[in-house]
């Protein structure tokens, strides 16, 4: 089921855009991008808001037949054009889905999301930023570049709805440009209760090793 939260552009505009990508890409090159961030081989990726697969495409490259890629996208066109580039390259471990929020993947599955020139066009951010905050593994990734929010405002709408990801740093900077990747970590949080019963485990455990070394020393 689509939601339908934002709507895809017309066709030319797509088209107009996909070529603006091909052109930016000699000059950035996504495969250099992807290594910077930390994409290897047996990873599970997420690009959402993929385009024409100008990141999609490498970053399955990188991850290899070990890995998996999962390009999604509102606009049909996007589909298409990715599952053609797959198909010219034989690319097979990476997978198409068409959507503007719900990806159906399941809980924790992704080691690192792309969100790439994409934030500023949602509309209503919040609920696809939760559905990405799912799906990403504990301790994954998410990797957000824009070229027409700041780092302040990336971070704030990231904040607002996703609180569980951590702003770390400023990722690599493109030389060629002045956008910066921005990477974000998912960080489990857990209950009170988990705190006190490991705490309480470590105690009894320490108290265990006290006794027995007073043992040992009384049996000498």
């Amino acid at each position: 089921m689509i939601l339908m939260i934002d709507r895809p552009m017309n066709s030319i505009g797509f088209r107009i855009m996909s070529m603006y990508f091909r052109f930016r890409g000699y000059f950035s090159p996504p495969t250099k991008i992807l290594e910077r961030v930390g994409i290897q081989t047996g990873s599970a990726i997420l690009d959402f808001g993929a385009g024409s697969g100008s990141y999609s495409i490498p970053a399955a490259q990188l991850v290899g037949p070990t890995g998996i890629v999962y390009a999604v996208d509102i606009h049909p066109l996007a589909i298409k054009e990715i599952r053609k580039k797959a198909n010219t390259k034989r690319i097979k471990k990476i997978h198409v889905i068409l959507t503007d929020c719900d990806t159906k993947l399941p809980d924790a599955s992704i080691d690192f999301v792309l969100l790439f020139y994409v934030l500023h066009d949602f509309k209503n951010p919040d609920p696809i930023l939760r559905e990405l905050v799912r799906v990403i593994k504990p301790n994954g990734a998410l990797g957000v570049i824009d070229h027409k929010f700041d780092k302040d405002k990336v971070v704030s709408t990231i904040s607002h709805a996703a609180s569980i990801l951590n702003f770390n740093n400023a990722g690599p900077r493109n030389s060629k440009s002045k956008n910066e990747v921005l990477l974000f970590s998912k960080q489990e949080s857990y209950p009170l209760t988990c705190y006190v019963i490991i705490s309480i485990f470590i105690y009894i455990r320490s108290a265990k090793l006290n006794i027995d070394h007073l043992l040992e020393v009384n049996d000498e």
